[in-house]
């Protein structure tokens, strides 16, 4: 497989090794001949299908993209941490008796973890694509946020496929995502000032997730689905004011799917064609319940 598109292809075999003619009736000579040329191609094989500029490669994860990331980019993976902290110290901060005078209080906690090989090529399109220019601006953003959540192992994205729900008060840009994967690890990398984003300007999210209200599945933001179901075939999922709906039709027969365990874009991904029409008494399964989708008890 050859991910790169050059003009000119690379050497794509190599000069075979061969035994002098006074050899070449030992089957050994022969044998260990073989072997080393098979050896060789090997080499040429995973250098061609491994280029080492371009870090999307499926070819290139774990080490070796760590290896990339620092030593062709400068960019080391970065970790997704929760953490909070705080420090209390001062007049008035704690009732009296309780701590020796003049103390200081420090107190952290949360979560630390590497970055995923996805993950980590996301933040490195982020902080590496050009296409959209130097100058910030609104659309800049969403590009950049459009890319950082739809693009997987931080491939090119066509960005107004999904654009994404941005607003603006004062210096601070709130942004709608999915509370999945990509989506905290955005919330995460921002926060830390990981993902390259004006220093003057500030950012806050707000998680778009399914609610279980009545048993009845909700949603609370109408971020990339649809509004209406005019036009779209049967099966699809769209938002009816809150209600998570499906278009009537389908096979009714997929798989089972379940509250909790998929995530807002999953499900819009998949349809709700294949949910079962009756109840199915499975806790927690979705079904089609005559255009709302329900959740079993």
């Amino acid at each position: 497989m050859q991910i790169e598109s050059l003009s000119t292809l690379p050497l794509q075999q190599t000069i075979p090794s061969y035994l002098f003619s006074q050899y070449s009736d030992d089957e050994n000579l022969q044998a260990f001949v073989a072997a080393y040329n098979s050896i060789t191609q090997g080499y040429v094989d995973w250098f061609n299908n491994t280029p080492l500029g371009l870090y999307t490669s499926p070819s290139i994860t774990g080490p070796l993209l760590d290896w990339i990331g620092q030593g062709v980019y400068g960019i080391s993976r970065p970790v997704l941490a929760t953490q909070t902290s705080s420090t209390r110290a001062g007049y008035n901060e704690f009732p009296y008796n309780v701590p020796p005078y003049n103390y200081l209080s420090f107190s952290s906690s949360g979560t630390a973890q590497l970055a995923s090989d996805d993950i980590y090529k996301r933040a490195l399109t982020w902080n590496l694509y050009r296409g959209d220019g130097q100058q910030f601006t609104m659309g800049w953003l969403k590009n950049r946020v459009s890319r950082f959540l739809n693009g997987a192992n931080g491939a090119d994205y066509p960005v107004l496929n999904n654009p994404p729900s941005i607003t603006v008060s004062g210096n601070t840009f709130t942004i709608s995502v999915f509370g999945d994967v990509p989506g905290i690890a955005l919330q995460e990398l921002m926060n830390a000032r990981i993902l390259a984003f004006p220093f003057q300007y500030n950012v806050a999210f707000t998680s778009v997730s399914f609610l279980n209200l009545g048993g009845v599945l909700w949603m609370t933001s109408t971020l990339n689905y649809p509004t209406s179901p005019v036009g779209l075939p049967a099966g699809s999922i769209w938002y009816d004011g809150g209600v998570v709906a499906v278009v009537p039709g389908g096979s009714g027969s997929g798989s089972p799917v379940y509250f909790g365990a998929i995530t807002a874009p999953a499900l819009l991904a998949l349809g709700g064609g294949g949910l079962p029409t009756s109840n199915p008494h499975n806790t927690n399964q979705l079904w089609n319940n005559g255009g709302v989708i329900s959740i079993s008890a």
